[in-house]
């Protein structure tokens, strides 16, 4: 009797004190509560099914765009002749091989242009900008501006050990700083570099 009591003791349930407090109870709204929810969910559903809409035309529209081209390029490729078709794609391939190796020139001209950079202790913010034509002209862009602003820093300098204000280097550079740095000429770049550093960086994160 005394295990059938233990056991009865332990396996039992004990009923909880306040059944509403532990059911995960679905709110109740009123009959007006209800209508304004589902006018928002109505709404979020009719706009995302809008956007669905304008998504699945516009490919759609892609789609038929790059059949029709290629239709028509077929049909005008099978009026050539032979001799006119291999005209056509020894043209293409030229065309493409001198991207490419306009590409690569480029590259190696930057490549080349951070090496003189780093001579000149030029910043890296103004290296595409002096890339010139030629690795000459390069070399000349990178120069010029490392000795105009070299004499800038050495014009400060001095007049700081004469004790007088720094004087302007020509006319100070008045830039509408809602421009960007690509607006501007190398000169006006340079320029405002060596006059207003601050204004400078200001265009270079823009």
């Amino acid at each position: 009797m005394e295990d059938n009591d233990k056991t009865k003791v332990v396996t039992g349930t004990q009923e909880p004190k306040d059944k509403e407090k532990t059911n995960n109870d679905v709110p109740e709204f009123t009959p007006e509560q209800q209508a304004y929810v589902d006018r928002i969910v109505s709404g979020i559903k009719n706009e995302n099914k809008r956007k669905l809409d304008d998504v699945t035309k516009d490919n759609d529209k892609r789609v038929k765009d790059a059949v029709q081209e290629q239709l028509e390029e077929r049909e005008r490729r099978a009026k050539m002749s032979a001799e006119e078709k291999a005209a056509e794609d020894r043209k293409k391939l030229e065309e493409k091989n001198k991207r490419l190796e306009a590409q690569l020139e480029q590259r190696d001209r930057i490549d080349y242009g951070r090496q003189i950079a780093s001579q000149y202790h030029i910043p890296s913010s103004m290296i595409e900008r002096l890339i010139g034509k030629t690795n000459e002209e390069t070399v000349a862009n990178m120069k010029s501006f490392a000795d105009d602003y070299a004499r800038a820093v050495q014009a400060g300098v001095d007049s700081r050990l004469a004790g007088t204000q720094q004087p302007q280097l020509g006319s100070q550079a008045k830039i509408d700083n809602t421009k960007s740095l690509s607006d501007l000429s190398l000169e006006e770049q340079t320029k405002l570099y060596r006059e207003n550093p601050d204004l400078y960086n200001q265009l270079v994160n823009r």
